[in-house]
């Protein structure tokens, strides 16, 4: 049975009114406009600011802490010549923050260059090393974008050596804040600010836009991309700035990002949020985890097409390098995840040898899919004692509380509620680790817990239209606060199941619509193929997607999540048997007495009589193993054993097919009448003739003697055939010949003649399952 990985909430029903209003107003299907109501959108007014955001929506930056104090040192600065260095992040938000700061800082006319730290030289966020470098080349103003609120170390070093610190930043605010000439932080202990979930990119937008003392619309593209990548709310204010920067996008003013863009192949004036979070973030970031961040900036930045287009495949390059560390590395690290130390733990502390620092924050987010556990996962390399690691969190669990307590554990630390990143000595492990699971006590972390999945309705997929995945899009973009609709598909018509990929770890299959079949897709699942074969009952949690081929456009699903209704079916119908096919701990039900004895002592499990049948068996799982003479008998089997989960379905058949239909009564009369009407017939010579004077197959004919045969109708011999000279009344259907020949042909009918769909319905209506 398919278990659901997530508890489903079904979007309750708004009020009538509201949702009528919003939906005809609006334009968009009912289930949508719902959604909406559900989403705190109370009438047409507030939904069409919603679909259609207006700049009087952005909140001014003069309201963000320090932003006066960050202008005035900044302009001091421009005015006076000094060398201003934007101290940025590696990642796509970092990145796309430092860009903004630059070009506006370029634009003022500024001295000004920029650092983005390295990943494994640096680390993440301020670095004294890299403040010395910067203070040594003459710099006299670092600001900081996406870092520096827990660099109180480094800005007391900057400070120090005569260097001023404006700090812009989004990250978790720690206990003891650094003493800089500003901090413009969204959440900010006492701000009058009122949207705290900015990002990185958000707040230097807000700085540029002060600094600049107008709206910079054209920065709005750099906005969407680190904000999506950073995956900050999607609701307010953030979902105006991104909204309005897709726009800016589809637009492709900014040469690097149309040849990124263009290499991934993406369509850029149908961009979508969609696209940035699975096609260009992903390559940014990649850049910064293996290669080098300040690259990122260049290609975000130049105004040459021969630069963006050398930079573009650079990146491309470092992604397809990324997508190979990350498989490579979390095969090793799900091997550590589920050692038996770690299965007793709600948290997970892995720490591998030269692994690649640069990719191990994906990794922890895929060893959190695949156990549920709030997650870090570090390396260290040979010959040093320092390791480096990325944390990723679940629902429940605030890793940066768990851990900001204690800073001493660590040599650096910094991130938020549901990520982290950090070095530690490699002697500090059982520490941290202890530090974790009690955390996870103090929280109440319950691992028994589905993560919650919020459903917008139920569609069928006659619903499943270009129309429906229009309207959708005009909710865009998607995130936090603003997910993506999914949508309950209860029980379709499964077709074509398959594994694709290289390795076989995708699936995809089919589902029956009007006139169509839509494709649906589950990433990183294919090893359920066989709970989506055909005939399966299962509900399936699905978004929509468009799949652009070659011009062609069509809609198709994306599986999150998917649950199964009554048991398992799985129909692997064998021509032959292989003694792999009898490891399992499972009951195997075989009615043929000689097959029995050969399969007794060599399974894992028991080998039952299918004509006795236990009644109840001792494991959610039962093979049958062959046909049954009578139907009857595999009937009697299921019956017996309602309760189980699993039923596999070898149907290994002995015998040949019947090819043929049963002949009915009026076959018989005419065989008869015409055994009387032409005499004596030789059956050696004359079969084939017969059968097609009678328009019945030879089989049937063979079949219909027989019958007569034991009725006494009729005698055979030397090949002759004659009706008998005394003939006594009979019925045909109570011969031992007609009932063994019926019994069959509807054993084959029903179990191996039949599609899998017919097949599985039947097993689950005698298992009582439906």
């Amino acid at each position: 049975m398919l278990d659901a990985k997530f508890n489903w909430q079904m979007i309750p029903q708004q009020p009538d009114e509201q949702v009528k209003e919003i939906q005809e107003q609006c334009q968009i299907p009912p289930i949508l406009a719902n959604l909406l109501v559900a989403r705190g959108l109370a009438n047409a007014h507030d939904a069409q600011l919603f679909l259609k955001p207006q700049l009087q929506q952005i909140q001014l930056p003069n309201q963000l802490h320090d932003m006066e104090k960050a202008v005035k040192r900044i302009r001091k600065a421009i005015n006076e010549g000094q060398k201003i260095t934007v101290y940025g992040d590696y990642d796509a938000d970092g990145m796309t923050a430092t860009s903004i700061m630059y070009e506006a800082l370029e634009t003022l006319g500024a001295n000004v260059n920029y650092y983005i730290p390295n990943r494994f030289r640096d680390g993440y966020g301020p670095n004294q090393k890299a403040y010395q470098k910067i203070i040594d080349d003459g710099t006299k103003l670092i600001i900081t974008v996406d870092n520096g609120v827990t660099g109180k170390n480094e800005v007391a070093f900057a400070k120090e050596n005569g260097v001023d610190v404006v700090i812009t930043d989004h990250h978790s605010i720690p206990q003891e804040l650094p003493d800089a000439e500003a901090i413009v932080h969204p959440q900010f202990p006492g701000s009058e600010y009122s949207f705290g979930d900015l990002s990185g990119v958000g707040v230097a937008f807000k700085v540029a836009w002060a600094l600049l003392n107008e709206f910079p619309s054209e920065m709005l593209d750099l906005v969407a991309i680190g904000e999506i990548a950073d995956l900050v709310s999607m609701a307010k204010e953030n979902h105006a700035l991104v909204k309005l920067g897709i726009q800016q996008l589809q637009q492709g003013l900014r040469p690097g990002i149309h040849a990124l863009l263009k290499i991934a192949g993406v369509d850029e004036s149908n961009l979508t949020s969609q696209d940035i979070s699975f096609a260009l973030a992903p390559r940014l970031n990649a850049l910064g985890r293996i290669a080098d961040g300040n690259d990122g900036v260049k290609l975000l930045t130049t105004v040459s097409e021969n630069e963006a287009d050398q930079l573009a495949h650079q990146v491309d390059q470092c992604n397809k390098e990324r997508q190979l560390l990350v498989d490579q590395i979390f095969k090793e690290a799900k091997v550590k995840a589920l050692a038996p130390d770690n299965l007793t733990r709600k948290t997970l502390l892995i720490v591998g040898h030269g692994w690649h620092q640069g990719v191990l924050g994906i990794v922890a987010s895929k060893i959190v899919e695949a156990t549920g556990k709030p997650t870090i996962i570090a390396s260290v390399n040979d010959g040093e004692l320092v390791a480096k690691g990325s944390g990723r969190s679940v629902e429940g669990y605030d890793l940066f509380a768990a851990l900001d307590p204690h800073r001493k554990l660590m040599t650096a630390f910094g991130g938020h509620v549901m990520a982290c990143g950090m070095s530690f000595m490699i002697t500090q492990v059982p520490a941290i680790a202890k530090v974790l699971e009690e955390a996870a006590d103090q929280q109440k972390l319950d691992l028994n817990q589905k993560p919650k999945l919020r459903v917008a309705g139920r569609i069928s997929p006659n619903d499943v239209t270009q129309e429906l995945y229009n309207a959708i899009q005009k909710l865009a973009p998607f995130g936090p606060d603003n997910d993506e609709p999914m949508f309950e598909i209860d029980t379709p018509e499964i077709v074509k199941a398959q594994q694709i990929g290289n390795s076989n770890q995708h699936l995809k299959f089919g589902i029956n619509g009007q006139g169509q079949v839509i494709d649906v897709l589950a990433f990183n699942q294919g090893e359920q193929l066989h709970y989506f074969d055909p005939g399966a009952q299962v509900k399936l949690a699905v978004k929509l997607s468009m799949n652009k081929w070659r011009g062609q456009k069509q809609v198709q699903l994306m599986l999150t999540d998917g649950e199964s209704s009554g048991t398992l079916i799985l129909d692997q119908r064998a021509k032959r048997l292989v003694p792999s096919m009898f490891t399992d701990q499972a009951d195997y039900i075989v009615f043929n007495d000689q097959l029995r004895k050969n399969i007794e002592g060599n399974t894992a499990g028991r080998v039952l009589n299918g004509s006795q049948p236990v009644k109840g068996t001792n494991s959610n799982e039962l093979v049958i193993v062959d046909v049954p003479e009578s139907i009857d008998e595999l009937v009697h089997v299921l019956q017996l054993n309602k309760g189980v989960s699993e039923v596999k379905l070898y149907l290994y058949n002995f015998k040949n097919v019947h090819h043929s239909d049963l002949p009915t009564r009026k076959h018989f009369v005419r065989l008869f009448q015409t055994i009387r009407q032409h005499g004596q017939i030789n059956l050696n010579n004359q079969m084939e003739d017969l059968s097609n004077y009678l328009q019945i197959s030879t089989e049937q004919l063979i079949f219909m003697t027989k019958v007569f045969l034991e009725l006494r109708f009729v005698t055979i011999k030397n090949g002759l055939l004659n009706l008998a000279s005394n003939i006594h009344k009979g019925e045909l259907k109570e011969t031992e010949t007609y009932r063994k020949y019926a019994k069959r042909l509807q054993v084959e009918q029903v179990l191996i003649k039949s599609d899998t769909r017919s097949l599985n319905e039947w097993i689950q209506k005698n298992l009582g399952s439906n």
